[in-house]
């Protein structure tokens, strides 16, 4: 007979689902053999069914699937001893034998039951004696014949793990050791905290559930473990002289322990300690057992931080795809369209440097047939100033409701990010306002690059550079004049962020504001889509395949006939 024990106690009262039919299918419909009553199960599941080589386990194309050690299933799959089978969200432990077989308790990172293993005081722990010593530095320890078997089943089962997630290994890991050394009544995992620099305990398991109160751990011996990287073995606890001081060492019944380090991949930095003790049984570790050990550590080592090395790649995966939201979000704040008046042609193009940037344009139709366009370039790039992008969207259209004129909207701006809230960001901000019937351009620059005039005969001038305000946010009492002009055909009015003089190529060099204005010197007299393009591609030939460090924005407006 064999048996499911649950790990999800809080979604599952019931501890224990025995297997006690040669096929089992376990689903929500209450006429399965093993009913869980959730929603996210299928009515029939999975099924568990016993073939000539064991208990094999099969998805029966459930809604959200089957997963054995975080694998998901796409055959039938062989259990073993100490699998960790989960359906959604619950969770069970397989074991092959009656329930009497499976160890007492079963423990994860943390809860009530680790604080029943106590740490030794330090008077008490230094009386252990080293009986032997395997120093981890340098090369690996060579696997002896006489344990080759075991040892070789010990990586099988512990290897199994490699893949799985941090949660399962640990618990999984400690049930393994107890498997392996017949003689110890405990095991235990310690991993140092990255915060703290502290051994923590994140996992142990008991063989006898009576002794439970009795288990203690020496910080001092582990630490001792750490900081030499070396194996210890304490063959004869009870029978040492130098433990007569430590009468409860003797009244708690250990009679042999071990521990080794956990090292990492380059054998240089300790991740954390194995220890495995034995107890009142008087069995005694022996020096090829802390071989073994100082082996099973190894494979620790590498399952952790394979494990740890998965976790990472999914939490990147999904910070990617939350990232790609937010860009989809983000682009969504920018006009769905070009503006489209008569006689009149516009360009755009926006690209961040990473997922969100910092760069912002708009187009803004008035009821009075007037457009304002235009441009920002908020301090910094990423999630930060991406929000900060989004408020200076919103404030500008309730800008425009709010004040009289195009002067105090800009004003207005600059009180709210000159707010101590915005922690010093700034903005540089292009704000630009055409009359299509008079075909005048007026507009209001804070800190902004000045936008540039170009006319159908290659002459290029960059306009308000002498009435360029301070970017919104410096000082709160900033004025910004204002200047306009009229464009006449031909000619095309180009608004840039930063990240366009800034683009960079292979060689470490700029593209330059020298570079856009010998480029649009040269520019063909074409329609201001073509040409807006044909920019772009200028800048982009020149920088590559090379990555931008800046956001990269554009917008054109030109007066096409």
């Amino acid at each position: 007979m064999a048996f499911l024990r649950t790990r999800s106690k809080e979604i599952i009262n019931q501890d224990i689902f025995n297997i006690t039919e040669n096929t089992v299918v376990i689903g929500r419909n209450k006429e399965c053999h093993i009913t869980l009553e959730h929603n996210g199960v299928s009515r029939e599941h999975a099924r568990i069914s016993l073939e000539p080589n064991g208990f094999c386990l099969e998805d029966l194309k459930s809604r959200n699937g089957t997963f054995v050690n975080g694998v998901q299933l796409t055959e039938k799959t062989l259990l073993h001893e100490g699998d960790v089978v989960r359906f959604c969200d619950l969770e069970f432990v397989f074991y092959a034998g009656a329930p009497s077989h499976a160890p007492a308790h079963e423990f994860d990172n943390a809860g009530a039951d680790i604080n029943l293993v106590k740490e030794m005081k330090d008077e008490e722990s230094q009386t252990f004696e080293i009986k032997s010593k395997i120093t981890l530095t340098g090369k690996k320890p060579v696997l002896t014949s006489a344990n080759a078997s075991i040892k070789l089943q010990a990586m099988i089962d512990i290897g199994r793990n490699l893949g799985a997630d941090v949660h399962h290994v640990l618990p999984q890991l400690v049930h393994n050791l107890l498997t392996i050394f017949s003689q110890a009544d405990c095991a235990y995992i310690l991993l140092n905290d990255d915060q703290t620099n502290r051994l923590e305990l994140k996992a142990f398991q008991y063989r006898n559930s009576e002794n439970q109160e009795s288990f203690r751990i020496s910080r001092t011996i582990l630490e001792k473990v750490a900081s030499s990287k070396a194996a210890i073995l304490s063959d004869d606890v009870a029978n040492d002289s130098r433990f007569d001081i430590s009468e409860s060492i003797v009244n708690y019944n250990i009679s042999s322990i071990m521990a080794a380090p956990i090292m990492d991949y380059n054998n240089s930095e300790v991740l954390g300690v194995v220890q495995v003790d034995s107890r009142s049984s008087g069995s005694r570790f022996t020096y090829e057992d802390l071989d073994l050990l100082v082996s099973v550590a190894y494979q620790v080592a590498v399952s952790y931080q394979n494990a740890k090395l998965h976790e990472i790649a999914i939490n990147e995966r999904i910070l990617e795809r939350e990232m790609n939201i937010a860009n989809t979000v983000q682009r969504g704040l920018l006009p769905l369209a070009r503006p489209v008046i008569e006689n009149y042609g516009f360009f755009d193009f926006y690209q961040p440097a990473k997922y969100l940037g910092g760069d912002y344009y708009d187009y803004i139709l008035l009821p009075d047939g007037r457009l304002v366009f235009t441009l920002g370039d908020v301090s910094g790039k990423g999630a930060a100033a991406s929000l900060l992008m989004a408020k200076l969207s919103a404030e500008v259209r309730s800008g425009l409701i709010i004040e009289k004129t195009f002067g105090d909207t800009v004003k207005r701006l600059n009180r709210v990010f000159s707010e101590p809230r915005w922690d010093n960001r700034f903005i540089t901000f292009f704000f630009g306002v055409l009359n299509p019937k008079i075909n005048e351009i007026v507009f209001h620059n804070a800190g902004h690059i000045p936008p540039i005039l170009v006319s159908p005969d290659g002459t290029v001038e960059m306009l308000g550079e002498s009435i360029i305000g301070l970017p919104l946010g410096i000082m709160e009492d900033t004025e910004y004049p204002e200047s306009s002009f009229v464009i006449k055909t031909g000619q095309k009015l180009i608004i840039i962020s930063d990240g366009i003089t800034d683009a960079m190529n292979a060689n470490g060099k700029y593209f330059t504001l020298d570079g856009v204005l010998n480029y649009l010197r040269k520019a063909t007299n074409v329609k201001t889509e073509e040409f807006g393009k044909n920019l772009m591609a200028a800048v982009h030939s020149f920088s590559g395949r090379e990555s931008q460090t800046d956001d990269q924005s554009v917008v054109i407006v030109g007066k096409d006939s």
